[in-house]
């Protein structure tokens, strides 16, 4: 997929698939900022989006937020935007740090454990389902994002409820009460009220934004 890469576009998609974690209301988002970023001639494509993450993250950067790409894929750059006091906080929980310990984290810092993800989502770029590549697809990508192969234990790191991350690893996420944001296996009746504050958030900032609004007047300061 072609897109124009600039502050503009990155910006707008931020918005579009980030709101709750700029309003606030969980520590972490990621999305996939579609083009081909493995392809021999994909230098330039990196730079740009490089650059306008950059000036993304200048104007989050005061009220606490931060951006990064976890990983480079030929249907795109995956890009993680997160609130790096409230979700080395959440990692902290022993809920979120025993099994990710268990899974080979280094728990000490938040870089390390950021760095550990990342490689395994590079690693997962050539697993393809096998229709996918049966039909030489380069991703079997959809309108929702990524469809490709993602660790289980990427909830923690979305800031989902402890119960229902260890519950999707356990069940192999099949099993569930409802499907969302996350696949719910626990107290739903909460799951639904979250995902209905995170629809308003997103419809309310993606208006904001529309009206001219910028991501600095957007993220919103959390008292830490």
């Amino acid at each position: 997929m072609t897109r124009t890469i600039d502050e503009t576009s990155l910006e707008r998609a931020i918005v579009r698939h980030c709101s709750p974690t700029l309003a606030g209301l969980k520590p972490a988002s990621l999305f996939t900022f579609p083009g081909d970023f493995t392809a021999p001639d994909a230098a330039a494509r990196r730079c740009a989006l490089e650059a306008a993450m950059d000036a993304c993250a200048h104007q989050v950067m005061p009220a606490g937020l931060a951006l990064c790409v976890l990983a480079w894929r030929s249907c795109g750059a995956l890009v993680y935007v997160y609130r790096p006091h409230e979700l080395a906080a959440y990692l902290a929980d022993r809920r979120a740090a025993i099994p990710l310990s268990r899974a080979g984290y280094d728990l000490s810092t938040l870089e390390s454990c950021l760095a550990t993800l990342a490689e395994r989502l590079s690693a997962m770029e050539g697993k393809r389902p096998a229709a996918a590549q049966a039909a030489g697809q380069p991703c079997p990508c959809t309108k929702r994002g990524c469809a490709r192969a993602f660790p289980h234990e990427l909830g923690f790191f979305l800031g989902y409820p402890y119960e229902d991350v260890s519950a999707f690893i356990e069940h192999a996420g099949q099993d569930y009460l409802a499907v969302g944001p996350w696949k719910v296996y626990s107290n739903l009746e909460g799951a639904l009220a979250t995902f209905a504050r995170f629809r308003t958030a997103t419809a309310k900032m993606l208006r904001a934004h529309e009206s001219g609004s910028r991501l600095m007047q957007l993220a919103v300061a959390t008292t830490r």
